[in-house]
């Protein structure tokens, strides 16, 4: 390519000497690696060439109608400075090439990772194309804020906070993502990471038994057969509904009493279990010939694929507005943690891959919470009624040396039945220095019932124990014995 003293005046009337729209560049003779490209459209710009890597490069300074030739001279002067400091002038303009727009960053997330890893990458495109793209599709990835997402964060979450959350959850992964594929720089902010999420309250919503004949109603009712036999099989198994009306019935082995599930939403294989209920369920169901599918759709050999419009009309009906089509899979996990299933065998049950999940089900466990919470009331009592202990009438004859260490303790029937009802006689009778036959026959007086023989290992078992009921004494007196005092047993009264 010619070399030329390149002059401000000399400049325009450089010719295009290329041929077939080829390169044409005017290397300057003062300073070496610039020059002025000329283009056939007879367009003119400055331009700087270095190496850098082993690799040769020629950047754009500017256009030559609008930059002045010192101006330019001095900039590629920079530009050869940046080399020398092994560093590539044009590094910062093709990153922000290479990571496009918004639009782009999206697909490249759909295409590379969401299509391939999730199976719910459709949600993901509709938050997207719902409240991504339109916002922020045609500008530079790297030109969006943290601002910029904060704000479409709170304008979603007026109405719908949790999708909000999960926009933005898909947002954060999609820039982190970016930088690893090198479509977004390293050194550029997630502007994702520094927005606060909406507080969410995990969902507790089941069927309860008041609550299933009305369900029942309703699923009957229900004019689509393949639907009623859908939401059956939901509250029989605690299957996903994707899973559910993805079963084909080849996936049915009726002598083992499971389905095989080849993929679920944690990724990985389920060989479900199936109770009789469920099995006689899947017997009603007819099967259609050339359709695979357990539950069939409209379409055919095609299943069912929108339970939505189905589900709305049943829990309508029922009158359970609130209740929505997975709180049937909760359903079924909060009724096995109620009857007893320990936490580790409806998480085996429901699939669940995070015990986290599994743990937010001992809510239910309402039976074990009663039973420990009546072991502390116990507890609580018993310790409280002690309170009165050492508070009875002084020793009747402090002169008798045979009675110097005894003393008449009084208490109300309450106090005594709590006490009695709160540690075994035995122990007591032993703390008051009496036998546990006098104390027996002081309840005995006063009509106070006694646990009966076996009860406290019952308890130390674990088992639930019911007290027999005080029963009604118009009787104002206290009950009295005699007993060795507390002081000298080396216990303090409580004053």
């Amino acid at each position: 390519m010619p070399t030329k003293l390149l002059r401000q005046d000399t400049i325009r009337p450089l010719p295009y000497l290329g041929s077939q729209n080829g390169q044409c560049i005017y290397w300057d003779e003062q300073l070496a690696g610039f020059g002025v490209r000329v283009y056939p459209t007879g367009r003119r710009t400055y331009v700087c060439s270095y190496r850098i890597h082993g690799r040769k490069r020629i950047a754009t300074l500017g256009r030559a109608d609008i930059l002045r030739l010192d101006t330019a001279r001095k900039k590629a002067i920079s530009y050869l400075g940046q080399v020398a400091d092994g560093l590539d002038p044009k590094a910062p303009q093709e990153a922000i090439k290479a990571a496009g727009t918004v639009k782009s960053l999206t697909q490249a997330y759909l295409g590379r990772h969401a299509k391939l890893k999730k199976n719910s990458w459709a949600d993901d495109e509709a938050y997207q194309t719902r409240h991504l793209i339109p916002r922020f599709g045609t500008r530079l990835a790297l030109a969006v804020t943290t601002d910029d997402i904060a704000t479409l964060h709170a304008e979603v979450g007026r109405k719908h906070p949790y999708a909000a959350n999960r926009l933005l959850e898909i947002i954060r992964k999609m820039y982190n993502l970016g930088r690893k594929w090198g479509l977004v720089p390293l050194d550029k902010a997630n502007p994702a990471s520094g927005v606060e999420r909406f507080p969410e309250v995990k969902r507790r919503r089941f069927v309860t038994p008041d609550e299933l004949p009305r369900l029942s109603k309703a699923i009957e009712q229900e004019f689509d057969d393949y639907v009623q036999h859908a939401v059956w099989l939901l509250l029989l198994t605690g299957l996903r509904r994707g899973e559910l009306l993805n079963a084909k019935w080849t996936d049915i082995d009726w002598k083992q009493r499971t389905l095989s599930i080849p993929k679920t939403k944690n990724g990985e294989a389920l060989l479900a279990p199936l109770s009789h209920a469920a099995i006689a369920r899947l017997k009603a169901v007819p099967q259609i010939k050339d359709n695979p599918y357990i539950i069939c759709g409209r379409k055919a050999g095609q299943p069912l694929v929108n339970l939505n419009v189905a589900w709305n009309r049943i829990r309508i009906a029922a009158g359970l507005p609130d209740v929505r089509i997975h709180d049937l899979r909760r359903t079924v996990g909060s009724w096995l943690v109620r009857d007893g299933a320990s936490l580790h065998l409806v998480g085996a049950v429901l699939n669940h891959k995070d015990q986290k999940t599994t743990a937010g089900y001992a809510y239910f466990q309402t039976k074990e919470r009663h039973k420990a919470l009546d072991k502390h009331g116990r507890n609580v009592v018993g310790f409280a009624a002690r309170e009165s202990v050492g508070r009875g009438d002084p020793p009747e004859s402090a002169a008798d040396p045979s009675q110097s260490r005894r003393q008449v303790h009084s208490f109300s029937r309450e106090a005594l039945y709590e006490l009695v009802w709160s540690e075994s006689t035995r122990t007591l009778a032993a703390r008051f220095g009496i036998s546990d036959v006098g104390l027996a026959k002081a309840c005995k007086r006063a009509n106070i019932p006694t646990p009966d023989r076996g009860y406290w290992a019952r308890v130390a078992a674990g088992q639930e124990c019911q007290r027999t009921p005080l029963p009604p004494d118009h009787s104002s007196g206290l009950v009295k014995f005699r007993g060795i005092k507390l002081r000298d047993r080396g216990l303090r009264p409580s004053h």
